[in-house]
């Protein structure tokens, strides 16, 4: 079951890299926040067929609900919310580079709320994948201003959200199913996202637009994507997986989702890929290799 967990984790960070993809498509007909809400009803919808089809049951107790409030708290309501405002005030250069502290934010709160310690050699090859994810964001330019403080604390803060996530997910998993987890979240932000696209529509006069960018077959496919496989499919994948691996081993394999929109952005929008993307690439690769690898006993 630990190597299933450890080509689940791949599968995972193929498809959120993939994602990145398929956002730049669907932004460029809506705003984000519309995104997020099609993305997550997408989800629910195809979350129930599912479960229909598996015949699986779904009930769980009022009093069992509240430990997944938590969980809904940090993902997806705190770190979309975060990630997105910080998005607005933050160049993307500089949200890559602090998202890609997760791991080391996961392994000290681990550490500190749950007693999931890293070792020194483990903690090594964290930050060498790290070092990897950061050189292509310095790469394509980067330049802390004042004027950015206030996005870079937005993305430090969707950090944190899913640094939270993650551990609370690694401790609810051993009283929850994976399909349980997934439809409460997937629910949440339907809901969530849909009420405040819907009021920020109706402030700005435009709720009789709203569906127009579903006549684009290119933003049907990329709201799909997001919803079936970056939304539903990854969060039953990240449950699965923490059954076995560690929070921060599963949250070091996501740094291979750099390398796969490199490859993604080569392949489908024709952009160059360079030396350092490569040096990059075999620096994750080593990380994520040796984070496992050298996991305490």
């Amino acid at each position: 079951m630990r190597w299933f967990s450890y080509f689940l984790a791949v599968v995972n960070a193929v498809i959120i890299g993939f994602s990145f993809l398929f956002v730049k498509i669907a932004v460029s007909d809506i705003s984000p926040l519309d995104v997020l809400s099609f993305r997550f009803i997408v989800a629910l919808i195809f979350c129930i067929i599912y479960m229909k089809v598996m015949r699986i049951p779904f009930y769980i107790e009022v009093r069992r609900l509240f430990p997944l409030f938590l969980l809904i708290l940090f993902y997806p309501l705190g770190f979309f919310t975060f990630q997105a405002y910080g998005l607005l005030y933050a160049t993307s250069a500089e949200a890559g580079i602090l998202t890609a502290t997760a791991p080391i934010i996961t392994a000290i709160c681990a550490a500190f709320f749950i007693g999931e310690k890293t070792n020194l050699l483990q903690f090594l090859f964290i930050l060498i994948s790290v070092t990897g994810v950061v050189l292509i964001s310095m790469m394509k330019g980067i330049h802390f201003e004042i004027s950015d403080i206030f996005g870079i604390v937005l993305i430090l803060f969707s950090c944190f959200m899913s640094a939270g996530y993650t551990i609370t997910n690694r401790v609810l998993i051993r009283s929850y199913t994976a399909m349980e987890i997934t439809l409460v979240i997937m629910i949440a932000g339907s809901l969530f996202f849909t009420l405040f696209s819907v009021a920020t529509h109706i402030a700005d006069g435009t709720l009789a637009t709203i569906f127009q960018p579903f006549i684009n077959r290119n933003f049907v496919i990329a709201i799909l994507y997001l919803g079936i496989f970056s939304s539903m499919l990854t969060t039953i994948f990240s449950s699965l997986i923490l059954k076995h691996l560690s929070a921060v081993e599963l949250v070091v394999f996501l740094n291979f989702s750099m390398i796969v929109a490199i490859i993604a952005g080569h392949l489908f929008m024709e952009e160059k890929i360079y030396l350092y993307h490569l040096i990059a690439a075999l620096l994750i690769i080593i990380g994520v290799v040796g984070t496992n690898l050298f996991e305490k006993k």
